[in-house]
């Protein structure tokens, strides 16, 4: 038998028990010994079913437990906010650094073309006075 038959044999052996149905499961005509398995957790599943009893929480306990999960997943959007600044800060900090760099790197290679060029127009016009 297949791992994924026996899955769902196992799956729909537990939903009768949660649904209150305790008639043993029909297993399909196989021997060996996934199938022992199959029929030894059965068993285990309906001695457990039969064993505990369902609980309810007391509605003070319900409301607390509400109360700190909420608290705990507002402090945990803080901390994620104050993460994402953080991060945020980083970068425009790195962004603006590089723009600074690219600004200064532009107006070296303006200036250095530009005197190359001023130069010649004064020796020509100098040239062109005399």
């Amino acid at each position: 038998m297949k791992d994924r038959i026996a899955a769902d044999l196992l799956a729909a052996h537990a939903d009768r028990l949660v649904g209150g149905q305790v008639e043993p499961a029909t297993l399909p005509d196989a021997s060996g010994e996934q199938l022992a398995s199959i029929q030894m957790l059965m068993q285990l599943a309906e001695r457990t079913q039969r064993t505990l009893a369902p609980v309810q929480p007391p509605p003070a306990f319900v409301h607390q437990l509400g109360r700190q999960l909420i608290a705990t997943t507002s402090a945990g959007r803080k901390a994620v906010t104050r993460r994402t600044r953080s991060a945020i800060l980083v970068i425009a900090a790195a962004l603006g650094s590089a723009v600074s760099v690219a600004s200064a790197v532009g107006i070296v290679v303006y200036v250095m073309r530009h005197r190359g060029r001023a130069r010649p127009r004064r020796a020509i016009s100098e040239s062109a006075a005399r």
